[in-house]
């Protein structure tokens, strides 16, 4: 049925779409970044992460496909070379998917033993934290506040019951604000979704490098638009950095796509302080400025994608045709290969063409139905009238033994309930 071929393709143009959008954004990132538009750079990250995950490039093509001509109606149609191939790679995919799924998973049990005992804070620091709740803006008893003796920093965790877990230590009242002010614009800032969608992202595009490109950008710039908008909260940047600078000295850091944690590690501290101070030089961006900039990032990218998807289709009739040939035209060519095009009206059955096959050979259908839908019966017939085929509603490719030498028809049942049209190619080898 082509089934392989679907996936590969739906996962190869995903993976093209997201690459070719990360390039934009990387490209475009480094002029925008120097002039301080932050808050256009951290949600574009975010909108590249639907379109790792989404097949749009791959749904637009499908349905554009049955009716541009320019590709000739073959768009991810099978070949048997092609889906020999499709085959072969689902596999490999596959394999490559269950590890990455295993390992984190694993990280996720050992995360959650470490989080297992969980001890509410007193009430004093309760009281601090829904002070600051209203400060940064989130509803008071939304997140919970705990201590724990399993966790190595402060870190938010979960989310639909999120919890802001502290190791049992004693905190000075400027050292909590920071500390859970941080915490907050995580959850504010949806990090803890957009790590879990990196998480995903990567089990899918494993095999691709831009998403581990992306997944590192990630981890960054959720704590660079953090850092942001928790010293604009509490104001006071060099005693936001000398607590984070505390945590580092006193706790091994811990890295989760269950967590948001206060720091990574010190190295990145520093990038992070120094790219704080070049924020604070730039003035920001006036808004009518930032509406024009948003909509060329948006054009750029949008051309782009459209270009690269444009192109795949093309690469792909190439490949179709190509693959098509070299069954005719290999040394161990077919019997014959012909076209089909039949037209069934609903309810009615039609036969197409006489063929001549032998015993031990096979016949091989494929094609598509138009417009694809309900179940419509395609197969083939002897001359006894002796009947085979199999149930297809959109895109069709089945082996037939041929069990004693005879003369074969193409057939196609229509019970859809609308009239359709099946095209596609018989082989006999």
């Amino acid at each position: 049925m082509g089934w392989t071929i679907k996936i590969m393709a739906a996962i190869l143009l995903t993976e093209l779409t997201g690459s070719t959008l990360l390039v934009c954004w990387y490209a475009v990132g480094r002029f925008l970044d120097k002039r301080g538009y932050l808050n256009i750079l951290y949600p574009f990250l975010k909108v590249i992460a639907v379109f790792f995950l989404v097949p749009v490039s791959f749904l637009v093509l499908r349905i554009a496909g049955h009716n541009r001509s320019g590709w000739g109606g073959i768009l991810f149609w099978p070949t048997p070379v092609i889906s020999i191939w499709a085959k072969v790679a689902v596999v490999i995919w596959g394999i490559g998917f269950l590890v990455m799924l295993t390992y984190r998973a694993a990280e996720a049990v050992r995360i959650c033993l470490r989080v297992d005992s969980q001890i509410c804070c007193d009430r004093e620091r309760q009281v601090l934290f829904e002070q600051i709740c209203r400060e940064a803006e989130v509803p008071v008893g939304r997140i919970r506040l705990c201590e724990s003796y399993q966790v190595p920093v402060p870190m938010i965790m979960g989310f639909f019951h999120p919890v802001i877990l502290l190791p049992v230590e004693e905190y000075t009242k400027p050292e909590l604000r920071v500390i859970l002010t941080h915490e907050l614009v995580h959850y504010k800032h949806m990090d803890l979704w957009l790590k879990a969608a990196a998480s995903l992202i990567l089990m899918i595009g494993w095999f691709n490098p831009f998403v581990w490109l992306y997944c590192s950008l990630v981890e960054r710039w959720t704590e660079y638009a953090c850092d942001y908008t928790a010293c604009e909260i509490i104001g006071d940047t060099k005693e936001y950095f000398e607590v984070i600078l505390k945590m580092t000295r006193t706790a091994g850091a811990i890295k989760s796509y269950l967590s948001a944690s206060l720091f990574e590690s010190t190295h990145e501290l520093v990038r992070r302080v120094g790219r704080m101070a070049e924020y604070q030089k730039l003035e920001k961006p006036r808004r009518s400025r930032t509406i024009w900039v948003c909509l060329a990032v948006f054009s750029i990218s949008f051309v782009s994608v459209m270009t690269v998807s444009l192109q795949t289709a093309a690469v792909y009739q190439k490949l179709y045709d190509q693959t098509a040939s070299l069954q005719e035209e290999s040394e161990t060519q077919p019997s014959w290969f012909t076209g089909i095009t039949v037209k069934a009206p609903d309810q009615t059955w039609v036969s197409s063409g006489l063929f001549y096959a032998e015993k031990g050979q096979s016949i091989i259908i494929n094609g598509s139905i138009r417009p694809s839908g309900g179940p419509v019966k395609i197969g083939i017939s002897n001359s006894d009238g002796e009947m085979r085929y199999i149930e297809a509603s959109s895109d069709y490719l089945q082996e037939f033994q041929v069990t004693e030498s005879d003369t074969y028809s193409f057939i196609v049942q229509n019970s859809s309930g609308v009239d359709v049209e099946v095209v596609g190619y018989v082989w006999c080898w």
